[in-house]
């Protein structure tokens, strides 16, 4: 049983016999470790080493190399850092997720959609339009959009512009986005808007086409993000953006 939770624990079996036999024994030495597991001299060095690093033993004497096993309740402390480890590779695998399906696509005909949820998937699509370092023809809504915090979307602009990404945009035509047509901010970031009437289209979803994806954006009772990574269908909803734009500079 004790050999089991080590083991859950993430011990090898053999690690786990080592610190068992320190808990009975007492302290020992690598070689009087080797004799009562019946591992090599070798192998016994490299699991009172691992013991240490983990926290479950301490060395006592380095001229001698004797070696005493440390509360079992090191052995929890142990399972958490592994288990933050386990969570902290999961979050790096989802961040470099975006370049790995986009060298699948780049490698393959068929067309694929990814979906990402809330707040931080809505996020995902900005941080990947930056990635993907093409220029952004967008619809943006009337309708009310979640908070995605201020810090998140200045630096968003700043590394936009910053990255020489052109915005070509149909916007409602409000008191700030006005604004910044007329102070000089579009200009700076880069932004070309054009202006709709404000009950022209009030769905709660934006519209975003760069490089060989369409992201939906919706901000409605689900916050999500759907981007379909597929170079027809981006040309396609780019055409219909800029003919959209157009018919609104000739009005």
């Amino acid at each position: 049983m004790e050999l089991d939770i080590l083991k859950k624990a993430g011990l090898t079996e053999s690690q786990a016999k080592g610190y068992l036999a320190l808990i009975e024994n007492g302290d020992l030495t690598p070689n009087e470790l080797a004799q009562i597991t019946g591992e090599t001299r070798t192998n016994a060095y490299a699991i009172v080493d691992k013991l240490v690093s983990f926290g479950l033993a301490t060395k006592k004497d380095s001229s001698k190399a004797i070696y005493t096993a440390n509360h079992p309740s090191a052995i929890e402390t142990l399972a958490e850092r592994r288990r933050k480890a386990i969570v902290r590779k999961e979050q790096e695998v989802k961040q470099g997720l975006s370049p790995l399906i986009d060298l699948f696509y780049a490698h393959n005909e068929l067309p694929g959609t990814r979906t990402l949820q809330g707040i931080d998937g809505i996020k995902e699509v900005y941080k990947d339009t930056l990635r993907t370092k093409n220029d952004i023809y967008l619809v943006r809504t009337t309708a009310d959009v979640p908070d995605l915090g201020l810090e998140f979307l200045n630096d968003y602009r700043e590394k936009r512009a910053a990255a020489g990404i052109h915005t070509h945009a149909l916007t409602p035509h409000t008191e700030l986005a006005h604004q910044y047509a007329t102070n000089g901010e579009d200009e700076k970031m880069l932004f070309i808007r054009t202006f709709y009437p404000n009950q022209s289209y009030t769905a709660p979803v934006e519209i975003d086409i760069y490089g060989d994806k369409v992201a939906f954006i919706s901000f409605g009772e689900t916050q999500m993000a759907t981007i379909i990574n597929s170079p027809t269908i981006a040309e396609a909803m780019r055409q219909i953006i800029q003919l959209c734009i157009e018919s609104a500079n000739k009005a």
